[in-house]
């Protein structure tokens, strides 16, 4: 089409100071060679930009993508029906694993209370073994709740580690850093007495070619006051958090965030928990992220496999590794600063790596971003389980293997979890890019 445009003959004309006007021609021969010149640059443009984009996320690895979505769909019909407000009191997440040790998926079903029962109604009976041809799996596991953490408490005594490289952070970062790098405290100037983690750094999509400005990414719930509907002047980002004891300074301001929407149906599901904060151009940076590195790229969603390792760096717990444990979950989060509870689809969650990390995260490590070993982020941490609860399952009968008749109770159960939205969906949602 331009080329089209461009061959056609530029003219235009002048009035000279005499009342008479000269024409200048453009011959075909230039408008051909701009046309070219044109085209070429956008090509380049758009390949390059196509590649880079290739080039930051993880190579695909051997996934039955069909196989997948199929699951999927049976997971999400399964969640509307166990999720749905006042149908049970006890399950609370309903997401995609892999059955024991082998590569077949299973639906996992997550209950906070084995002694209560199922649903209404439901009396003794047990889940069923599978749904449509997929193997239901039941997981004590306590509720999750958002992870800013509340109180102006100093860090608990450090304890040593045999392992040299976690004796520098045993308790993350929480004082105020010359240099802002990812996994450090920072939190919204007007959350009064909260905490939050700054996960790492970022830069807006845009369709102009103009000079990248440096972006924090974090939570909503760390980053803005949801108590407003868009950010203003007023919300600056506070490093170290406003909720600990050491001083703090602003470093950057809120740009945008992710809206949440609390206690509504489950036809209408937040995906991301997740607001960027524009870093202030005398504020020094580095992007790295303690006893990681910097972040080389990320997984799309899609690709994320359970059982695959993981870790990350937050203010609280700083360096925890764990596992991938459950993909495409649902859940319910509840979130303790107003007592409201919000539903998400299609999280991603973490078991702690035992028995070395006892919990993967803990309140104040919201925004967190998760790792896999080669440094690609899988996920944005923004809810868990922070502190281990003991099992409340009564068993009915002993196990008939035990030696001495002893009663156990063999129902898996998952502790110290974390749960996180896919690094690619906020990508897309906030349209940004990871600073690599």
């Amino acid at each position: 089409m331009l080329l089209f445009i461009f061959v056609r003959r530029w003219q235009t004309s002048v009035t000279n100071a005499d009342g008479g006007t000269t024409t200048y021609t453009y011959s075909d021969e230039i408008t051909w060679i701009i046309g070219v010149v044109l085209m070429a640059w956008l090509t380049w443009y758009l390949v390059s930009r196509y590649r880079r984009t290739q080039a930051l996320k993880r190579r695909p690895g051997r996934t039955n993508y069909k196989l997948l979505k199929q699951v999927v769909r049976i997971k999400s019909e399964l969640s509307s029906r166990y999720l749905r407000p006042g149908f049970s009191n006890t399950i609370h997440a309903v997401g995609i694993g892999m059955l024991g040790g082998s590569s077949d998926y299973c639906i996992q079903v997550f209950i906070s209370d084995p002694n209560e029962e199922l649903w209404a109604g439901a009396g003794a009976a047990a889940l069923p073994d599978s749904y449509r041809g997929v193997p239901l799996v039941l997981i004590e596991m306590p509720m999750a709740g958002f992870l800013s953490a509340a109180g102006l408490t100093p860090p608990a005594a450090i304890n040593q580690s045999d392992e040299a490289q976690l004796d520098r952070y045993p308790e993350g970062i929480r004082e105020q850093q010359e240099i802002i790098i990812g996994g450090i405290s920072g939190a919204n100037t007007n959350l009064t007495g909260q905490s939050g983690t700054i996960g790492y750094f970022c830069t807006r999509k845009s369709k102009l070619m103009r000079r990248k400005e440096i972006h924090l990414l974090s939570n909503s719930h760390v980053f803005a006051d949801l108590r407003k509907t868009k950010a203003d002047d007023s919300d600056l980002i506070m490093q170290p958090s406003p909720g600990e004891p050491a001083s703090n300074r602003p470093i950057g301001m809120l740009v945008k965030f992710s809206p949440l929407k609390f206690d509504g149906a489950i036809t209408e599901p937040n995906h991301v928990d997740a607001a960027i904060a524009k870093l202030w151009g005398t504020q020094r940076h580095n992007p790295v992220i303690p006893l990681i590195g910097a972040v080389k790229g990320y997984v799309v969603e899609r690709d994320i496999k359970p059982g695959e390792a993981a870790r990350k760096f937050g203010r609280t717990t700083g360096y925890t590794e764990g596992r991938l444990f459950s993909i495409y979950l649902d859940i319910w989060i509840r979130y303790d600063r107003t007592g409201q509870s919000a539903f998400f689809q299609n999280q991603v969650l973490i078991e702690p790596a035992l028995p070395r990390f006892a919990k993967f995260v803990s309140k104040g490590d919201s925004g967190s971003v998760v790792v896999d070993a080669a440094q690609h982020a899988v996920g944005l941490i923004f809810a868990g389980a922070s502190e281990a609860q003991e099992s409340t399952s009564v068993p009915s009968k002993p196990d008939p293997k035990s030696a001495d008749g002893a009663v156990t109770d063999k129902r898996q159960r998952i502790e110290g979890y974390g749960v996180a939205n896919p690094i690619s969906e906020v990508l897309d949602q906030l349209k940004i890019e990871l600073l690599v």
